[in-house]
């Protein structure tokens, strides 16, 4: 059978590249899993390994290392590398760049799998829905894959595979589910309209798991040792009936404390009430932004102030913590904008305020509106690489973060970054805010980053229910991602 390595570059429960390595394994494919961020010692590992194929699943930004990583091992492979997830579905002309074979966009849970299979049977693969292929100087295009129906037919993502990689993922306190996929929101900074408008056509894009399905699942998490579950999804339980059964047969069969993500609109009294029984300590929610007019014509998030304001106090009401997140350095967004965000989290007395800053992600509504506007030297000269991509395209000129700097150089997002630094202060000690005020007029400097990666350490610990240890060594772990 064929031999695939998968290389993962973060150190987090990346349930896409787990989905993968089940799903290829249901096919009787070997499968390899490879942590780290060092060229040379993962090309070492790759030789090592003989695979026939070197997978990478990666964000926009952190496509870079990923990138990184395969021209240390093309220099002495001949096997197929091939980059999926975010990165690549959005940005196909990645393609482009020589160390890559093939790309794929989408769901990949079948085609991937098959294209191994025809791999070991030596037939074509060239032609399989979802991949971009390099064939004789020419890029086959296929179109997008189906999109899968059935999520129940899908097996669980293989988190064993991970704690093989790593040990200390054993120890993990927290682990991620997902109870769907898609969403049916069009908020302009998301990638989800994009994705329904790439896939059209191609099966509903809204899917749900089974109750039944998703609680064997659970008691799987359970029996590994798991103390906090984490609901990934963009938004839990948009199916009212389904979301009342699965708390109700959480409550009985799993009872661990859990968190999960909800709209305003999702925050009706019967939710709240089946939420506190289930167990839910934390209940995550975005705000965006204080300024009416920015929520809705700038990020398509057509709720009113009251609505937010209500949703915030049935969850403090309930006995649930509030972890909202925001978003500043908003295309026209003055600093006083910003500031009005930051007290609106005081005021609604959120628990764990998230205070991210606004990137133009190309592909999304609102990033391909910014970018329109922009001019070459609107690009921050710290932002861009010395090395340029095949296509010089901006997305590689974006941070792996989106909480450490704007692309934008004017001075007023430059006060608005430095107080994005210091937001838990403002919000935590009010008599310091005159004096934060002033400070935020300084230069950048690396003690205000310092403060911010304090306070969003302090904020994940809680937040998560992660003990101490386990904190340090996720933040340590992932930290060269907020400087990269």
């Amino acid at each position: 059978m064929a031999h695939v390595t998968f290389i993962q570059t973060e150190w987090f429960e990346q349930l896409g590249i787990l989905s993968l390595v089940a799903a290829a394994k249901k096919k009787g494919h070997t499968v390899s899993l490879l942590l780290g961020h060092r060229p040379k010692k993962l090309a070492g590992r790759v030789l090592e390994l003989k695979s026939d194929v070197v997978a990478f699943s990666s964000t926009t930004g952190a496509h870079r290392a990923a990138l990184s990583i395969a021209r240390e091992i093309r220099s002495d492979y001949d096997g197929i590398i091939l980059l999926g997830g975010p990165h690549s579905t959005f940005f196909p002309e990645v393609i482009n760049d020589p160390v890559l074979d093939a790309i794929f966009r989408g769901e990949g849970d079948l085609a991937f799998p098959e294209m191994l299979s025809r791999l070991d049977r030596e037939d074509d693969w060239k032609t399989l829905p979802g991949f971009w292929v390099k064939d004789n100087g020419l890029i086959i295009q296929n179109p997008s894959a189906d999109l899968i129906t059935d999520l129940d037919s899908l097996p669980f993502p293989d988190r064993e595979s991970l704690m093989e990689a790593d040990p200390w993922f054993r120890k993990l306190s927290m682990r991620s589910v997902v109870s769907g996929r898609g969403c049916p929101y069009s908020c302009t900074y998301c990638f989800n309209a994009a994705m329904r408008e790439l896939v059209k056509g191609k099966g509903p894009y809204v899917r749900t798991r089974s109750v039944e399905n998703l609680i064997a699942e659970l008691k799987i998490l359970k029996e590994m040792g798991a103390r906090t579950i984490n609901f990934q999804d963009d938004s839990f339980g948009l199916n009212k009936s389904w979301a009342l059964e699965f708390l109700d047969r959480y409550k009985k069969e799993i009872g661990l404390p859990f968190l999960v993500n909800l709209r305003p609109e999702q925050i009706y009294s019967e939710m709240i009430a089946s939420l506190t029984e289930a167990g839910c300590y934390c209940v995550q929610m975005g705000l965006e932004s204080a300024v009416s007019r920015l929520r809705q014509e700038v990020l398509g998030r057509n709720i009113s102030d009251k609505a937010m304001e209500d949703a915030a106090r049935r969850i403090k009401d309930a006995g649930i913590r509030l972890l909202a997140y925001n978003i500043v350095g908003l295309p026209d967004e003055k600093l006083q904008d910003a500031k009005a965000t930051i007290e609106w989290n005081a005021r609604m007395q959120v628990d764990f305020p998230r205070i991210s800053i606004f990137q133009p992600y190309p592909r999304t509504t609102l990033g391909e509106k910014v970018l329109g506007k922009m001019k070459d030297e609107q690009i921050e000269k710290d932002n861009i690489k010395k090395r340029k991509s095949p296509d010089n395209n901006i997305s590689d000129h974006l941070s792996v973060s989106y909480f450490r700097r704007s692309p934008f150089k004017d001075k007023e997002t430059r006060h608005i970054e430095n107080l994005q630094k210091l937001f838990y202060l403002y919000i935590k000690i009010p008599w310091l805010r005159k004096v934060i005020m002033g400070l935020i007029r300084l230069p950048r400097n690396p003690v205000f980053d310092m403060i911010f990666l304090f306070s969003m350490a302090l904020q994940y610990r809680r937040s998560t229910n992660r003990t101490f240890t386990e904190l340090v060594n996720v933040g340590f772990r992932n930290l060269r991602a907020y400087f990269n």
